[in-house]
């Protein structure tokens, strides 16, 4: 037989015991939402592992002298996507982005994307690079040509692959990424000519280290 004493006492410890339930199972809702962030959160690489390996050996080097060598990537469209994506499109402007990296605090360091333009490239050139003269973080671009049918032909409009580069390797890695990123996209669309790549040297020589082992921009 309860005692009243028990009885008055016995609500009480039901509501704590209650209480502490429910406490327990929104720790559990808590933990959950923590590990889905956690999962959903990029993975921190080293640089040569990003962006299907176009940065190579080198340019990780100017990057890493730099205080960059691991980095997060972001939004990144495989090439293959990228040129199926391109080969449909029938309008121009609409961009896609190869390879997008920030840091640790989610801050951009370099990105490249593609769209088509409304030009040839100029020359009657099949690819045109600009680099060595950044302009803020924009540190180049390389236009080709790359004629698909009567629509879409190579005298009225061209491949523009821009770089933007907030770590600061040389004008001859840009050169080596541009090109390296083009050929990726270029050799998985039906070009009518495929286009003719410079070498990245021509573009921009290879900076030499002073005797501190520093590289010129």
């Amino acid at each position: 037989m309860l005692t009243r004493s028990f009885r008055r006492l016995l609500p009480a410890a039901c509501a704590l015991a209650s209480a502490l339930t429910l406490a327990g199972c929104g720790g559990g809702e808590k933990s959950e939402d923590s590990d889905a962030s956690a999962k959903n959160t990029p993975a921190e690489v080293r640089l040569e592992e990003a962006c299907g390996g176009v940065f190579d050996k080198e340019i990780a080097a100017e990057a890493a002298r730099s205080g960059t060598d691991r980095v997060t990537p972001v939004k990144s469209e495989r090439p293959a996507e990228a040129a199926a994506g391109l080969s449909k499109e029938t309008t121009w402007g609409t961009g896609h982005d190869l390879c997008v990296l920030e840091n640790g605090r989610g801050d951009e360091l370099m990105s490249l994307d593609v769209a088509w333009v409304a030009h040839r490239v100029p020359g009657g050139d099949s690819v045109r690079a600009s680099v060595g003269k950044p302009i803020g973080s924009s540190a180049g671009s390389l236009e080709v040509r790359c004629g698909l049918n009567e629509r879409r032909t190579g005298n009225r409009y061209a491949l523009e692959f821009n770089l933007r580069d907030v770590v600061g390797v040389s004008a001859h890695s840009h050169a080596k990424l541009l090109i390296a990123t083009a050929k990726k996209v270029t050799s998985s669309m039906a070009c009518q000519k495929q286009p003719q790549y410079p070498d990245p040297e021509s573009v921009a020589p290879a900076p030499k280290p002073d005797k501190y082992g520093r590289v010129a921009r």
